[in-house]
């Protein structure tokens, strides 16, 4: 869920980011220290309220976590990013200030726990006390990874040294993560500052860093949890934690008006704008369908998806092919392109994952870098060497001695008998640009989750992974439209659709061999209502809605889509009631002469603003 307060949180956490540009080096230097920190603003919404002041060097920090980003790539002129810069510093206080005002209210919307041991205006006391060792905690990891970033590595043995292309992983995949430590472990974790020699160094790096740019503080006693930069990032993550639940409210608040009717009139919507879609339109929507946002209507018989697995032609195959003569007919050329083909070799790609440390178990790929159960994910077909354990804090390193090369024959018999088990016999064609064609009814477990282990491992289309169902195939085109692929690929794809499930057809273009599985037709559900889909697709209504709304944070189908429909109702209304109460809270406490609590001291900054 977009945090839609959280975007104009800067503070001081631009070292982070920027560590490499400011090195040791001063941005603020002694002749300037005193104008670095001038008020350029004071923030009180209300009489009892903190008094809050934004210096200069505020405005300079948060330039250099994101401003600078305005200026160089968004065309925005200096005087424009540094003007947004005090916009957003002044209005981030004013949420915070409100939000605890609303907290404090206890209103129906914003009614929250409150902890009292603690005074009105303590972030403290409208957060739990996980939320608070965790902010802290979050705090400590920051500082880290800051030490990390100037830690010098000693020497370790090199993992390999072929030259490695980047291999496309699947979407949102992530190394498995350690387990979350519990609140305890939190509460006791200790920043690293001195487990040796190189981390002592790197630690009063550190130190120095923050001293150059005036980032100690004034109560510092040589700690780094000291500093005003340590302080400042525990302050920013617990901001960032009541801003999230004052959202959170709100959100609570819309779902507790959403029925069953608002979500099916979206639906009603969404089905009427499908059907009025061109026949263009109707086959991009179909590229770029998902099992959250699926096609509701049918646009005509003809259409589906096929997987596609590339065995790209090498670039002495590509030269060959271009350079066949230009007065071959169309049978005689594709002949010359099976020949040059035939010296066609595959191997797997996926080495580069294994150097990354992405989750590898010396022979599989794991976690959210396979698609089957592990019984049935795709070896890397290699020889691969353990150099070092993993540890609590790394995975384990490996070296890659040697790729296997197929040659076209020995990997589509090893592909065979990993999808089907057992090597498929072909059916007779005539047609030179088809290697193989196979119609079976063999249908082994987890069989589009095999396919996408072929694809990740084998493909050298990178278009072709990550997809939701493969390429989209469409009838033979009519008179005003024109083939969205190479012809001997949109032939064998419609084709591929008749022959039905489970088939492959293996067949060149002047790109290499494509080895196209069958996907699915596409046939539309052209249900009218939402309550006629659900139950087009096994779902009943009325009890999936009671029970997705008993416990919505928590349903089980979150990537199905009545979750990804009542979210979309949801998120309009939570934009519409964001952008209200920003502009409510804003025009009462920034704009309104009578009840502002902002000044600003425009002089102060005025030379910024250049």
């Amino acid at each position: 869920m977009k945090k839609r307060f959280l975007t104009i949180i800067t503070l001081m956490l631009a070292l982070i980011v920027s560590v490499s540009s400011l090195s040791a080096c001063k941005l603020i230097t002694v002749d300037n220290e005193r104008d670095m920190a001038q008020v350029v603003a004071t923030v009180q919404i209300e009489e009892n309220a903190p008094f809050e002041e934004i210096q200069k060097k505020d405005m300079i920090m948060a330039y250099l976590n994101y401003g600078y980003m305005y200026e160089q790539y968004y065309g925005y002129t200096r005087t424009q990013v540094f003007n947004m810069i005090i916009k957003n510093l002044i209005e981030n206080r004013v949420y915070v200030q409100n939000a605890m005002k609303d907290f404090d209210a206890q209103g129906s919307v914003f009614k929250i726990e409150l902890n009292k041991s603690y005074a009105q205006w303590d972030l403290n006391r409208y957060l739990g006390e996980e939320e608070i060792i965790d902010a802290e905690y979050l705090a400590k990891t920051t500082m880290d990874d800051l030490i990390t970033s100037y830690e010098i590595a000693g020497e370790e043995e090199k993992q390999d040294t072929m030259v490695e292309t980047v291999r496309t992983v699947p979407t949102n995949a992530t190394n498995a993560e350690k387990e979350e430590p519990s609140i305890e472990e939190k509460k006791a974790y200790k920043i690293d500052t001195n487990s040796t020699t190189e981390r002592r160094k790197a630690y009063n790096k550190v130190i120095k860093l923050l001293e150059n740019n005036e980032l100690l503080g004034d109560n510092y006693k040589g700690d780094i949890i000291t500093t005003r930069y340590f302080l400042d990032t525990v302050k920013s993550n617990k901001e960032t934690k009541l801003l999230e639940k004052y959202e959170e409210c709100i959100r609570k608040d819309i779902l507790k008006n959403i029925d069953f009717e608002d979500v099916s009139q979206a639906y009603a919507k969404k089905y009427k704008k499908q059907n009025s879609w061109t026949n263009a339109e109707f086959a991009s929507a179909l590229a770029s369908a998902t099992t959250a946002d699926p096609i509701l209507v049918s646009n005509g018989s003809g259409y589906g998806y096929v997987y596609n697995l590339l065995l790209g032609a090498s670039i002495e195959q590509t030269d060959a092919i271009s350079n066949l003569d230009k007065n071959l007919s169309v049978a005689e050329r594709a002949e010359g392109r099976r020949e040059i083909l035939s010296a066609t070799k595959v191997k797997d790609l996926r080495s580069s994952w294994i150097l990354s440390g992405y989750d590898f178990d010396g022979s599989k790929f794991t976690g959210d870098y396979t698609f089957t159960t592990a019984e049935n994910s795709l070896p890397f077909q290699g020889v691969v060497t353990k150099l070092k354990d993993a540890t609590e804090d790394a995975p384990a390193k490996y070296k890659v001695n040697s790729i296997t090369e197929y040659t076209l024959d020995s990997f589509v018999a090893m592909m065979d008998e990993y999808v089907y088990g057992s090597v498929q016999t072909g059916e007779t064609t005539t047609n030179p640009s088809i290697y193989k064609k196979v119609n079976t009814n063999v249908a082994n477990d987890e069989y589009d989750e095999r396919i996408n282990e072929l694809l990740f491992a084998f493909s050298t289309d990178s278009g072709s992974l990550n997809t939701y169902m493969g390429y989209t195939i469409q009838p033979i085109p009519d008179g005003a439209n024109t083939e969205t692929y190479m012809q001997e690929f949109a032939d064998a794809g419609r084709e591929l659709l008749a022959m039905g499930s489970n088939s492959y057809i293996i067949v060149a273009t002047d790109y290499g061999y494509h080895v196209m599985f069958y996907s699915q037709v596409f046939d539309g559900y052209n249900c009218e209502t939402l309550d006629e889909y659900l139950t087009t697709i096994g779902i009943n209504a009325e009890s999936e809605w009671e029970t997705m709304m008993s416990d919505y944070a928590n349903y089980d189908d979150q990537d199905g889509y009545l979750f990804s429909l009542t979210e979309s109702v949801v998120s309009i209304e939570l934009n519409n009631r964001m952008t209200s109460e920003q502009r409510k809270i804003i025009n009462k406490y920034v704009y309104d002469e009578e009840t502002s609590g902002v000044v600003k001291y425009e002089s102060r900054y005025a030379d910024l603003l250049v």
